[in-house]
């Protein structure tokens, strides 16, 4: 990693390590649940070593990447803006559009098979008014609680408030990990708390330059070692620890960043910014596209940990990217996707 390390973005206006992070996290998303699914369906048992260190390890930082990639891009969109309460309702309203349909649509989907496949899946169905306002289901939660955040935190035009509110959001983080996640808060409170510095690091981050003056390339190999011997000790056996996860999950997410904000990009950034396309699709199909494939195995006869592993990994993230291809060609199916996009194709193809 030579020369500097800068958060593009000053002048153009695509982040290219956005878009890897992105596609990074996804990629560990899709790889833990077909990892769980793999343990739930009694291919691996829950205290082997490497059932617990790689998939505890990788939720101490994977879904916290993706709260940080939202909050810098948030930030970045309404920099050296003032902020109104009439801009925030607006900005409410494009978020409730942007992430509720597909967060509706494919937790209902996936509710409804579960109801219907009963007899065949690890999980069973959870009332849907339930599932669909108070806990939501993996791994759609991640878009109930970015709507959340958007609605209770402003951009900031004061760099040294934005500063003040980021150090008030570690020290609640603290709070939350050493005490108040022993009390029985709603299940949307607890993930605010839980994810609130993710978020606003990602503001913070918008606004700040980071060079090797100030983070050595052997500072985050140092960080990240000591994460990863961290978790080897403790992710031995399943363990519940949150104050143990926010530890870890910080010495990876660091270096991670910088490693991403490091790597030159290629030209403009268009090869990963089409992958990065994908990522919705990916993110919300994996689990129902791995479960009917896992179902279809098992009844052909084919009970191969590897060969389960295999296809529904890869199948996992093949067909939703033909599935979007497809739907990106149609307005009314894209809307299921990216609501906000397909109706402004409809905007241009009525123009035309």
């Amino acid at each position: 990693m030579k020369g500097r390390c800068k958060l593009m973005g000053k002048s153009q206006k695509r982040y290219v390590w956005v878009d890897y992070i992105k596609i990074f996290a996804c990629l560990l998303v899709v790889f833990g649940h077909l990892y769980m699914s793999m343990m739930a369906g009694g291919w691996i048992k829950e205290t082997a070593r490497y059932y617990c260190w790689p998939v505890q390890t990788m939720y101490t930082f994977h879904v916290p990447l993706f709260f940080i990639c939202s909050g810098f891009l948030y930030q970045s969109s309404n920099k050296n803006k003032e902020w109104t309460l009439e801009k925030h309702v607006k900005n409410v309203k494009r978020k409730l559009l942007a992430l509720g349909v597909p967060y509706f649509t494919f937790s209902i989907i996936t509710l409804v098979l579960k109801i219907v496949f009963s007899s065949e899946v690890n999980n069973q169905a959870t009332p849907i008014l339930r599932t669909l306002f108070i806990e939501p289901i993996a791994p759609y939660w991640y878009l109930y609680t970015l709507f959340f955040l958007f609605c209770i935190v402003p951009y900031f035009k004061d760099k040294q408030l934005m500063k003040k509110i980021f150090v008030g959001a570690v020290f609640f983080k603290v709070l939350y990990v050493v005490w108040l996640c022993n009390f029985n808060l709603p299940d949307i409170v607890n993930k605010i708390l839980a994810n609130l510095v993710w978020f606003l690091l990602g503001m913070l981050i918008s606004e700040i330059y980071m060079s090797k003056t100030l983070i050595k390339d052997w500072m985050n190999v140092v960080i990240l070692g000591v994460g990863l011997g961290i978790s080897w000790i403790y992710y031995s056996k399943p363990l519940e620890n949150n104050v143990l996860q926010f530890v870890i999950g910080s010495c990876m997410i660091f270096p991670i960043l910088y490693f991403f904000m490091s790597i030159s990009p290629d030209k403009e950034g268009r090869f990963v910014h089409k992958l990065n396309q994908y990522f919705m699709p990916v993110y919300v199909l994996h689990t129902i596209i791995a479960a009917m494939l896992r179902s279809i195995l098992l009844k052909i006869g084919i009970a191969n940990f590897l060969l389960h592993f295999s296809i529904e990994l890869i199948a996992s993230i093949l067909i939703p990217i033909v599935i979007y291809e497809i739907a990106s060609k149609n307005w009314i199916l894209l809307f299921w996707f990216e609501p906000v996009k397909a109706l402004k194709m409809k905007r241009k193809k009525n123009e035309n």
